[in-house]
């Protein structure tokens, strides 16, 4: 079973949970936050394996004339023709449509380096990316991030609902959505619940940082019908060992009943 660990918003406790769930489950991790991944953090690799991720973009040869077909053909506004064309390559999307229209075969493909993929070593595997600074979009990385996916398996989405998360979700088996109980965390799980909900994937909720003077969030599953799978309490040596790089031994059992509440 693929789970994915999502949320409306940064800083709920994703990787909180990502990391303990994996670990204590003896289950794969993946983390797809490659703009910001910080799963490594918990653990101490006994072997690295990197390998480096392209994306082909279009480079225009000596015989372009500047005809413009290109420009027009591009839905992403990625080319502008002065005398010849320019490639803007930062916002293209590697469609390849400018080159399969281009009348003089002015224009030919390249890889461009986008990323890396680390898969680390240790009493499970954690797979995550870097995005090469200057990259606009995450999804082409997390794409080939994901074509690595085991069976059973714990997915760390990017934070919020645009593209990055919409991507991570997607064909997961289930998603637990993690919110803490704060006004701010209930008005973006709403927007996340009905991004799952249009794609159709099954959701439970696990609330972080329980004990928090708010029932907004409880309230709103239980009119809603969400299952609330697991409440990680509220307590200082939690932020102490998180803040340390440290699992959550202490609470193994809460982990391995959440995991167990799914599968």
């Amino acid at each position: 079973m693929k789970i994915a660990i999502a949320s409306g918003k940064g800083g709920t406790g994703k990787t909180t949970l990502a990391v303990n769930l994996a670990t204590f489950n003896s289950l794969d991790l993946f983390d797809l936050d490659v703009e910001e991944p910080n799963d490594y953090l918990f653990f101490k690799p006994k072997k690295l394996e990197s390998k480096e991720v392209f994306r082909k973009v279009p480079v225009v040869k000596e015989n372009c004339n500047g005809c413009g077909v290109c420009k027009d053909v591009c839905e992403f506004k990625a080319i502008a023709v002065v005398d010849k064309a320019m490639i803007f390559t930062e916002i293209c999307h590697s469609c390849g449509a400018c080159i399969y229209f281009c009348p003089e075969k002015a224009l030919e493909e390249e890889d461009k380096l986008i990323g890396r993929i680390i898969k680390a070593y240790n009493e499970i595997i954690l797979t995550y990316g870097i995005l090469e600074i200057g990259e606009a979009s995450a999804v082409p990385l997390i794409r080939e991030i994901k074509k690595e996916l085991k069976s059973n398996c714990i997915l760390d989405c990017p934070p919020g609902t645009s593209c990055p998360m919409v991507e991570s979700v997607r064909d997961s088996d289930f998603v637990i959505l993690v919110a803490e109980p704060t006004p701010f965390s209930l008005h973006d799980l709403k927007i996340a619940v009905n991004v799952v909900e249009d794609l159709n994937l099954k959701f439970a909720v696990v609330i972080n940082k329980y004990g928090l003077p708010f029932d907004g969030v409880e309230r709103y599953c239980r009119e809603k019908g969400i299952d609330i799978i697991g409440k990680i309490p509220f307590k200082k040596e939690i932020a102490e060992r998180y803040a340390s790089g440290m699992l959550l031994e202490d609470y193994k059992d809460l982990f391995v009943d959440i995991y167990s509440t799914i599968s």
